[in-house]
């Protein structure tokens, strides 16, 4: 019987599902930094402007690579997996203490996350 589940390979969707999550999680720390002149005290600065548009830019990044590996997935399944990570990473943000949500050492997370999501999944994606 043919269906999305009959030729999937799982390593995508594994990989798909850990890019969706880290990419909504990396928003979701990310917007706590935006308005620049409103967010925490690690957004102001040189520093803190640089680690917020650099961690801007490597979501940016991350979601393009989302894009072309949820091409070598069927629709039905990329959409319930990233319906997941839409979901369930805003409760993650949440489990993170406050001083870590609001500091440049989140930010650093971001852009480590999101650089070893991007570089995961830029394995799959055969162009």
């Amino acid at each position: 019987m043919p269906g999305p589940l009959a030729n999937l390979d799982y390593h995508v969707l594994a990989g798909f599902l850990a890019g969706a999550l880290v990419a909504v999680w990396s928003t979701v720390m990310v917007s706590g930094f935006l308005p620049r002149a409103a967010g925490p005290a690690a957004a102001r600065g040189l520093i803190g402007g640089i680690l917020v548009y650099a961690s801007a830019a490597a979501v940016c990044v991350l979601l393009a690579a989302l894009i072309l590996a949820g091409r070598l997935l069927p629709w039905t399944v990329g959409v319930i997996a990233a319906g997941v990570a839409v979901l369930g990473a805003p409760f993650l943000v949440q489990l993170l203490p406050k001083w870590f949500r609001s500091s440049r050492t989140g930010l650093l997370a971001v852009l480590a996350l999101c650089a070893v999501a991007s570089y995961t999944l830029s394995s799959f994606i055969r162009v």
